[in-house]
């Protein structure tokens, strides 16, 4: 197996996590207790071999008193480390987001993923798998956006990892669902506009940009044609799409049928 090369910025990360744990005469076993995590986990975080959660790092600070945003913002260094310029482009759209339409056909969008999906979606990343939940922490925000999300039939079928693993899924799915949180699916055997691939639609400051899927790369348009013809597809698709309430049963069915 490949070893990736060890993060400059993780590492300075831990780094500073010690250098301010020892300034503050703090014993490792004693923040690591404060924190709720293990003599074991700390030691990776100082030493640069586990990526903490956003939410982690926070509570760092926190338990040593360091003003707020010292860590977190060598932790931002990450993204801009470790992700394409397309993705680091469309997560910045994301965040600023008030409102989110995405459209699946293959795999749960990554902001409702549960970290056993993502982590065999993202084959044993773990950088990834926590780059990946860090992004769900919009939908916990002070101001969250809405997020309508539209999957194909096939995504509750498609296995990623084991029966356990896809129903917690699942669950996690029916659970989601909110007035401001929608999860709808389009039966299998609809023909529709958008077999053609995966998209999500950012309405930022009153417009509107688009991420769409391709074989290759990520694509982050605000291009008024690529937008217009997307809400076009967007549209057609709700139109074959069963109702919240029909896809909440859909969604337990295959949970207790496929996945038990």
């Amino acid at each position: 197996m490949m070893r990736t090369s060890p993060s400059p910025t993780l590492i300075t990360l831990g780094r500073l996590v010690r250098r301010y744990r020892d300034a503050g005469s703090i014993l490792q076993a004693d923040l690591a207790k404060r924190l709720g995590y293990s003599d074991g986990w700390l030691s990776n975080v100082e030493t640069g071999q586990l990526r903490p959660r956003r939410e982690q790092v926070a509570a760092i600070e926190q338990a040593l008193e360091v003003p707020p945003g010292v860590l977190l913002e060598v932790f931002n260094m990450l993204e801009g480390e470790s992700l394409p310029g397309w993705m680091r482009d469309w997560l910045a759209e994301e965040r600023r987001s008030s409102a989110l339409r995405a459209f699946e056909l293959a795999v749960v969008p990554g902001l409702l993923q549960t970290p056993d999906y993502a982590r065999t979606v993202l084959d044993g990343d773990e950088a990834a798998v926590t780059a990946r939940l860090d992004r769900q922490a919009i939908l916990k925000s002070e101001n969250p956006p809405t997020l309508r999300c539209v999957l194909d039939e096939t995504v509750l079928t498609r296995g990623f990892g084991d029966a356990a693993v896809m129903r917690d899924q699942l669950e996690h799915l029916v659970n989601s669902v909110s007035p401001r949180l929608a999860v709808q699916i389009v039966p299998s055997g609809v023909r529709y506009e958008g077999l053609a691939g995966a998209f999500t639609i950012a309405t930022v400051n009153g417009s509107d940009v688009a991420y769409i899927d391709t074989a290759v790369r990520g694509l982050v348009t605000s291009n008024p044609e690529d937008i217009a013809c997307l809400i076009d597809v967007w549209e057609s698709i709700r139109t074959f799409t069963l109702s919240q309430r029909e896809s909440i049963e859909l969604i337990k069915k295959v949970a207790e049928e496929r996945w038990t």
